[in-house]
């Protein structure tokens, strides 16, 4: 049975973000300057419409938990969800985003329109977590996972718009949560094992699957764009 040591595990998820970023094929277009710039715009703008509805992922996480009393870990647990989420009403995280989308010279974010990988990525973790199959251990996990995968690709981003796509304005939206993640998913963790009867396994697992299932959301989306352009163009 694996451990469930905070530090141990965020350096071995760490890892495995790492090296899904290093083969994706966005990312690592966007890194060498071969993302065209419109399809940039359109990336980004499909990715903040599903930022706009990350927070009821941790709505599943608040549902799914257990009842207090029913395990130690559930007000620790609670009680980390509820800064997270303090932390982007506070933080402006909103706004930030709005102004990330004007730097990259959308001014009207209501326009775009969602892509259908979009909307299944928004849902997918709904539809997973609230099933009976999964515990609200493993909702936590995943989530948890989600953080982690944050300061690797917020380092891709700010690095190559700015490099590549005079983005130089709105990039805080990444660079405010290069610490923040890191210390999510710690606590989250910590809350987690403090007191889980799930098999550690299947907790590092759903974290890895997360972290999987991020990365190849912004493939499918750039794969989406680049279909779609090439039918206009045939």
């Amino acid at each position: 049975m694996q451990s469930l040591d905070s530090r141990a595990v965020s350096k071995s998820l760490e890892s495995y973000a790492r090296d899904r970023l290093a083969e994706s094929d966005f990312f690592s277009a966007l890194s060498a300057g071969q993302v065209q710039p419109e399809h940039v715009r359109d990336i980004f703008g499909q990715y903040y419409l599903w930022r706009n509805r990350f927070h009821r992922w941790f709505g599943v996480c608040v549902v799914r938990s257990a009842p207090f009393g029913g395990a130690r870990n559930a007000p620790r647990a609670l009680g980390e969800l509820i800064a997270c989420l303090d932390q982007e009403i506070k933080g402006d995280h909103h706004g930030l985003a709005l102004s990330f989308l004007t730097a990259l010279g959308i001014d009207d974010p209501a326009r775009i329109a969602a892509l259908p990988v979009t909307e299944s990525y928004a849902e997918s973790f709904l539809c997973c977590y609230f099933s009976a199959a999964r515990t609200g251990d493993e909702a936590l996990a995943a989530l948890a996972g989600r953080e982690l995968v944050a300061p690797g690709r917020n380092k891709i981003i700010i690095s190559a718009l700015s490099k590549h796509y005079g983005v130089t304005s709105g990039l805080e939206f990444f660079s405010v949560h290069t610490d923040l993640e890191v210390e999510h998913f710690r606590a989250l963790w910590e809350a987690l094992a403090h007191d889980t009867k799930t098999d550690p396994q299947r907790l590092i697992e759903a974290a890895r699957v997360e972290i999987w299932e991020h990365v190849t959301f912004w493939d499918d989306v750039y794969f989406t764009i680049r279909q779609a352009q090439h039918k206009l163009a045939s």
